[in-house]
């Protein structure tokens, strides 16, 4: 299993033809793709990309991973660490980071700048 941050789905709906192609191999190899929802709501408040119909259509394809009471406290802790070492990355990637150690899935994601921050996490950068 892999879990797609914000930067992934916004180059998949905008046809990231590597990315697709990597996601397509892994699929058919029977792994399984997956969302944390705070990848969602990030996308969905805004940014340049949104949540339009083409991502909506992407994500039905792929489960969500909702964000619970242990990736709550998770998300706090990365996000306070980094925040008092001056390398704050924002709340939606501590969030989804929190996700991904929590559950033990590598993150797959563009910005590895942010991610590398963090310990514990695997990064599959494309």
């Amino acid at each position: 299993m892999v879990l797609l941050d914000t930067s992934a789905i916004i180059d998949l709906g905008r046809g990231n033809r590597q990315l697709e192609e990597r996601i397509n191999r892994m699929e058919k190899a029977g792994e399984q793709i997956k969302v944390p929802s705070p990848a969602i709501f990030e996308l969905a408040a805004g940014g340049p990309a949104r949540l339009d119909e083409k991502r909506r259509m992407l994500l039905r394809k792929m489960q969500s991973v909702p964000f619970n009471e242990e990736h709550a406290e998770a998300a706090a802790i990365i996000y306070r660490d980094l925040r008092e070492k001056g390398s704050d990355i924002g709340i939606f990637d501590s969030m989804i980071a929190a996700v991904a150690i929590k559950e033990n899935e590598p993150v797959m994601t563009r910005n590895v700048k942010h991610f590398k921050r963090i310990r514990g996490i695997i990064i599959e950068e494309y």
